[in-house]
């Protein structure tokens, strides 16, 4: 029994060292677009409550000052959102998306929530930076924009996470025992 299952692990990691995009990376995919769908509407119910909370605790915009930055409600508000959206974000695609990787090796918990902390900035660089070319510079629809940026932020986060951040090969492989 010990011996098909470690037959089986490397069967699936041959295939996935040989198609990128197999069966199995497919399904880690549209797991990770519903957890991310998820996590962009826990983003602006957060965004909003936040927001509520902070006009009733302060009357005055901007909250501080920053070097010569105004620090406002909303910045505030939307980086409160950020923040546990990354830690549901980290926690549904940990024990749902990568689920498989996550049985085959232990991982450090505080090196990985990094790794993901990392590949989600990158990714809203990449938004931003999408929102900005094509919304600023080519002058589209700003909604069209928004959309493209995020399309594209999913894509590259999930591709990140599924090479790095979950990967077995850079967890502690877990010994198989028989059931």
């Amino acid at each position: 029994m010990v011996n098909e299952d470690k037959e089986k692990r490397t069967e699936v990691r041959q295939e996935e060292k040989t198609v990128f995009i197999n069966q199995a990376r497919q399904i880690r995919f549209l797991k990770s677009v519903v957890v991310s769908g998820i996590g962009l509407g826990f983003y602006y119910l957060f965004a909003f409550l936040s927001r509520l909370v902070l006009d009733r605790i302060f009357s005055f915009n901007p909250l501080f000052t920053i070097w010569f930055l105004d620090v406002r409600k909303e910045l505030v508000a939307a980086s409160i959102s950020i923040v546990i959206v990354m830690v549901y974000n980290y926690l549904a695609n940990k024990m749902w998306t990568f689920k498989e990787q996550e049985k085959e090796a232990e991982f450090n918990t505080t090196v990985q929530f990094i790794k993901f902390a990392l590949v989600g900035a990158s990714g809203t660089l990449i938004n931003l930076g999408l929102v900005e070319l094509t919304n600023g510079v080519f002058d589209w629809n700003y909604y069209l924009a928004l959309t493209i940026g995020f399309v594209v932020s999913v894509l590259t986060n999930f591709i990140l996470n599924d090479i790095w951040t979950f990967n077995p090969k850079f967890g502690k492989l877990k010994k198989v025992e028989n059931d």
